[in-house]
């Protein structure tokens, strides 16, 4: 991200956006009633009855909502028009901006928070077109997820009764067959729609990798990427957070925000099990810890960031300013992603301290 201008009295950041990461970063910037002017197109109906023609303009509108979508890397920011060509627009109607990479744009905040700032000047500078699939699978049951930087969306379950060792092996190959077919018919669409990078298959046992061998093989794929086996506990969900601690997986990919995120999750919680006095939960224990000068790390989840009201606004700004001059280091995850919701479910806020207090 680039930022073009800093207007302290006029409260305004002019910026350009260079890739997904800056999206997302916006979009945990943006709030409601924020004020963004951009070029945009819109459709004008200069002839009553006919379907009217798209015109670019310059428009400011009073964000009402915002939504981030990553794999048309995009950000939507909606919201009614403040200012823009009287002779083409109506004040107060809605708009949508479609913000995407190389776009300008110009932020009006009531009052930019230091942390806002500082989160706009360090946007993370992760992998950005990250895109993973990853399949889960034991003798007839399959978990099949696709998994961003961003997001972590389980997609299908596949599910086959396949007959025990007493039957003939012809009627158990016939069932393998089909079972793989449709695992393999639901990755080729995911393949077709999105750019996928690699395709992780784990699971126990050998019927991962006769699938790997199945989709090499026989799928009739096309732009089929790299296929890599690793070896898990089962073919459920669970199988698929066990893969994403997995050592082999961090070693395939590197600088991807999901899995350095996982990677810090864990001790958390391992901190929990063995030395619970180096974690602090909440505002309260994290104010205490940053008086103490103890907060070695902070995690917030990016939902407390976005719907916090302005008094809550003001006491995250104090925590991460607190811990960034003890020269700590702060994570925002997302509440798309299963490490997103594990810091939620433990208040939406926790630190790791330095030491004991």
């Amino acid at each position: 991200m680039k930022i073009l201008d800093i207007d302290k009295k006029e409260e305004t950041i002019s910026l350009r956006i260079e890739d997904l990461n800056d999206l997302w970063t916006l979009y945990n910037t943006i709030a409601k009633n924020d004020h963004v002017t951009s070029r945009t197109n819109r459709r004008i109906v200069l002839k009553e009855g006919s379907k009217g023609e798209r015109k670019q303009m310059k428009l400011k509108l009073n964000v009402d909502s915002i939504a981030f979508h990553e794999f048309s890397n995009r950000l939507r920011v909606k919201g009614t028009i403040l200012e823009g060509p009287e002779d083409f627009v109506s004040y107060g109607t809605y708009h949508t901006f479609n913000i995407e990479p190389g776009q300008k744009l110009t932020i009006e905040k009531p009052k930019w928070l230091k942390s806002e700032i500082k989160r706009l000047r360090k946007s993370p500078r992760f992998q950005t077109d990250f895109v993973m699939l990853i399949v889960a699978i034991e003798t007839g049951l399959a978990t099949i997820a696709l998994i961003t930087n961003y997001s972590h969306n389980r997609i299908a379950t596949v599910k086959k009764n396949i007959p025990g060792k007493r039957y003939e092996q012809s009627y158990r190959n016939k069932a393998y067959e089909e079972f793989y077919n449709d695992i393999s018919s639901i990755i080729k669409e995911k393949i077709e729609s999105v750019d996928i990078k690699i395709i992780i298959i784990c699971g126990p046992g050998s019927t991962k990798d006769h699938l790997k061998r199945y989709i090499n093989e026989k799928a009739q794929i096309t732009r089929l990427p790299k296929i890599v086996s690793i070896q898990a506990s089962s073919g459920t969900e669970s199988a698929i957070l066990e893969t994403l601690k997995s050592k082999e997986l961090k070693l395939l990919k590197k600088n991807v925000k999901i899995f350095l995120e996982t990677e810090k999750i864990e001790e958390i919680f391992q901190l929990f099990s063995t030395n619970s006095d180096l974690i602090a939960i909440g505002f309260d224990e994290i104010s205490n810890a940053i008086e103490k000068r103890a907060v070695k790390e902070l995690f917030c989840a990016d939902i407390l960031i976005r719907g916090a009201s302005k008094k809550q606004k003001l006491r995250i700004e104090q925590l991460l300013n607190g811990v960034e001059s003890l020269g700590g280091e702060i994570h925002i995850l997302s509440s798309e992603h299963p490490t997103g919701q594990q810091i939620i479910d433990l208040g939406s806020i926790v630190a790791i301290l330095r030491f004991k207090i």
